[in-house]
């Protein structure tokens, strides 16, 4: 039986390791936390990562605790009058295939986690890999001081992994001039309908502001960005000071700021990003996710691009089993062109939301007016993202 070992108990970590374990592979997982912990907040899962939860076997336990938001909605920073209305409910399963599901990042997690325990995949808390080296085709990692070897070592581990300088060199993060503050505010805490079963953007300059629902409906989930031209932080996530995005989004509509004043405890990091890797891979060595391609959050398809990579990353090495190094080089042929694409479409929409008063925004209204009124042009860039089903493209073996 081949081994994998993977770096990392995150999203795209615990997807390859399940369609790994479906294919008949012995996982384990190292994990440098204690424990899987209520980190983070919303998470949206576009019909394209569906598709992935559907071959995983993980799609009904998601349904069961996410939100189908009934549109996505841009809207006026300060009015909150919507600039483009796109309907969601039935319309993207029926052009998709799949709901777009909105989801607490611990939920999805724990669905994952428990789907993978059912398969066998073991995951070492407290491990964190000090050490790796390949000696012919066996792999040998030291995490929690043991030695653990594999045949396939998978970097899963986010925008600072510990396995990429061993494959790909002079990579490091970049401060893309923006911070982000995530918050969620329980519904009961706001008045009914105030804001909109949606997925709510509202645009302003050098800002923009996101809103949905999250488990059930009994929470609603926030992510404020504003650009700024440092950094000084060393943590990706840390307290925020309440005040301080009180003042970045003041003068915004009531709905924002009567949002932001609910907030107990919002959290604030830095968006970092990095250019293409030259390489993902070394050898029988390889990564996944953010540890390859971090992406802003202006298209949402940061974690929906770490699940297609985990499926993608499986088939592959199912292909040829017997030759590794291959297989992980058809994987990155197979999911760089996406993944970049992905980083592009993103960095683009953050300037496309940040616009300034001028006569650019006056056409992106305009644009965005057509769009409502003519749904297709909205759906030829949509397409591209959503109608992809790596499952079909690489069919379990």
């Amino acid at each position: 039986m081949k081994r994998a070992l993977i770096i990392g108990a995150g999203i795209g970590g615990l997807t390859a390791a399940i369609a790994l374990a479906q294919r008949g592979w012995a996982v384990h997982i190292f994990e440098r936390s204690a424990a899987l912990g209520d980190v983070g907040a919303g998470l949206q899962q576009s019909p394209n990562a569906m598709a992935v939860h559907q071959a995983l076997g993980t799609a009904e336990a998601i349904k069961a605790v996410a939100c189908e938001p009934e549109a996505a909605i841009l809207r006026d920073y300060k009015t909150g009058k919507p600039l483009m209305t796109s309907p969601m409910v039935g319309i993207y399963e029926a052009r998709y295939g799949h709901k777009y599901l909105h989801i607490h990042r611990a939920d999805l997690i724990a669905i994952l986690a428990k789907r993978a325990e059912t398969l066998g995949v073991t995951v070492h808390f407290d491990h964190e890999v000090e050490e790796a080296q390949q000696i012919g085709e066996i792999l040998n990692i030291i995490a929690g001081q043991r030695n653990y070897t594999g045949d396939v070592l998978i970097g899963a581990d986010g925008i600072k992994s510990v396995l990429r300088p061993m494959i790909s060199e002079n990579s490091q993060p970049r401060f893309s001039r923006q911070v982000a503050w995530r918050g969620v505010v329980p519904t009961h805490q706001l008045p009914d309908d105030f804001i909109p079963f949606a997925a709510n953007n509202w645009l302003g300059p050098r800002r923009h502001f996101v809103s949905y629902y999250i488990r059930g409906g009994t929470l609603i989930n926030f992510v404020a960005v504003e650009e700024r031209s440092d950094w000084a932080s060393e943590d990706w996530n840390v307290p925020a000071d309440k005040v301080e995005l009180a003042q970045a989004f003041s003068g915004w509509d009531e709905r924002v700021t009567r949002l932001i004043a609910a907030c107990e405890t919002p959290y604030l990091w830095g968006l970092f990003d990095h250019a293409p890797l030259k390489k993902w891979s070394q050898g029988a060595m390889t990564l996944l996710g953010d540890a390859a391609h971090p992406m802003l959050p202006f298209m949402a398809q940061g974690a929906s691009m770490a699940i297609e990579d985990g499926w993608v990353l499986a088939a592959c090495l199912a292909e040829r089993p017997e030759a590794i190094p291959e297989a992980l080089m058809r994987y990155e042929a197979r999911r760089k062109p996406r993944t970049t694409l992905l980083q592009n479409i993103s960095r683009r929409n953050g300037a496309l939301y940040h616009m300034r008063a001028g006569p650019s925004r006056f056409w992106r209204n305009t644009k965005f007016k057509i769009g409502s009124q003519f749904p297709p042009a909205v759906f030829a860039t949509l397409d591209k993202i959503y109608k992809v089903d790596v499952t079909r493209n690489d069919p379990s073996a």
